[in-house]
């Protein structure tokens, strides 16, 4: 019986501690402000909703210019939205530009080009930990 009990529990302890592995956020996914911005860009225009929680920052805004006015959205709101259209890829070619870059600071310009208008996102980012984060992003049409 006591050959039995000890590879049964090692089992438990495999499949427990795998289950706790894949459950967290693969570490190098945020760890640079450059592939923050490519699962903001994946998560924007092909609805990848994988690693929507973790990307924005808690005190996340996403402010649009329209017809003179700024229209505020929380994180709340935008991954909301977002999670309504997972998996709704954007008729768009997409490219981004890092304006400015520090250490623990970041501003990329993303800009998608439709058919008969383009969408640019000044995307802000910071390190929060060992992740950079999406906390402000504002929007304008050309």
């Amino acid at each position: 019986m006591k050959t039995f009990i000890t590879p049964f529990f090692t089992a438990i302890l495999i499949i427990s501690a795998s289950a706790f592995a894949k459950a967290e956020t693969d570490p190098s996914l945020l760890a640079t402000a450059d592939n923050s911005v490519h699962v903001y860009i994946e998560t924007i225009t092909k609805g990848n909703v994988t690693h929507v929680n973790e990307l924005f920052s808690k005190q996340f805004r996403h402010n649009t210019n329209a017809n003179g006015k700024v229209i505020t959205h929380s994180k709340e709101q935008v991954i909301g939205f977002i999670k309504g259209h997972q998996n709704v890829k954007q008729n768009c070619s997409t490219s981004y530009t890092v304006l400015e870059q520090s250490g623990d600071y970041s501003v990329a310009k993303v800009e998608m080009k439709y058919r008969d208008f383009t969408k640019i996102d000044y995307v802000t980012l910071s390190r929060e930990g060992a992740d950079w984060k999406v906390n402000q992003v504002v929007t304008t049409y050309e």
